[in-house]
């Protein structure tokens, strides 16, 4: 029974992949979300709906579905960035995700029962809020819980499937390669075969390279977009928003749930594939 309980409460710490969406992106799924509760509200009538006798009930009901929009585009979009280690994708487990859709349920009844207090005059208690959200909780803890889990294993399935490689031709790996950095000054140049990867964080990117068959790195001051517009060679290529990778150096690639991951020759480090990425695994495959 115990070692049941752990290989369970062990799923819950296994990588899962986080969303990539642009700002327009999770605009559009923000808005669905709002538009789905309410017509939940208009079909459905909870909270004593029915019984109001407001003319303009279904236009003061259209305020819940902009506060669920607005709450569900802050969770995506915003908060994120005040907690960027929490929320970095190499930490990203099952309980964070989950943990997650529960932080934007709070959200979602906190802005909805503030809403109804000064709409509809309900009274602001710590009963009022533990009501609605215990609704909200009820209509999407088992559905979310289910989804999380359901798509773990699905992405579980799809990337931990054996990849065959074979090596690629580089014929440009012999030429030069040079990274300048937003000032104009800092650069490095280094041949394009030795270059490892590239990886980005904050306004920085870390240039990780060969020197004499050993790992070496360097800081510049740069986008990962800029960096990437100065790379020449077919086979240095853009795996990530926040990695480039040089294909050359890939021995093995292996995944889980989050995607593919790269391993290359000199360095431990496995450098993530997004999933609109996946197609250069094709090819690397034999």
């Amino acid at each position: 029974m115990g070692l049941i309980l752990k290989k369970i409460a062990n799923i819950f710490f296994q990588p899962y992949p986080q969303r990539e969406r642009t700002n327009t992106q999770a605009l559009i799924h923000s808005v669905g979300e709002g538009i789905f509760l309410y017509l939940f509200f208009v079909f459905f009538e909870p909270f004593d709906i029915s019984e109001w006798t407001d003319p303009n009930k279904y236009i003061k009901l259209v305020g819940f579905a902009l506060v669920t929009t607005i709450s569900t585009f802050l969770h995506r979009q915003v908060i994120p960035k005040f907690f960027p280690k929490f929320h970095a994708e190499k930490n990203w487990v099952i309980w964070k995700e989950i943990l997650s859709v529960l932080i934007l349920l709070l959200l979602i009844t906190t802005g909805n029962v503030l809403y109804g207090s000064v709409i509809f005059k309900w009274k602001l208690t710590l009963l009022t809020w533990v009501n609605f959200f215990l609704w909200v909780l009820g209509i999407a803890v088992f559905p979310t819980i289910f989804w999380v889990l359901s798509d773990y294993i699905y992405q579980l399935k799809k990337y931990s499937k054996t990849v065959e490689i074979h090596s690629i031709n580089d014929d440009s790996g012999d030429e030069k390669l040079k990274l300048i950095a937003e000032n104009e000054k800092d650069f490095i140049e280094i041949k394009n075969l030795d270059l490892l990867y590239i990886e980005s964080s904050d306004n920085y990117c870390t240039i990780v390279y060969l020197k004499e068959e050993k790992e070496q790195k360097t800081l510049l001051r740069s986008s990962l977009s800029r960096l990437e517009t100065q790379i020449v060679d077919k086979n240095i290529v853009r795996t990530h928003r926040s990695f480039i990778a040089n294909l050359d150096h890939v021995v093995k690639v292996t995944g889980n749930a989050q995607g593919y991951k790269l391993h290359l020759k000199f360095t431990d480090y496995l450098v993530p594939v997004a999933r609109k990425f996946s197609f250069l695994i094709e090819r690397l495959k034999t």
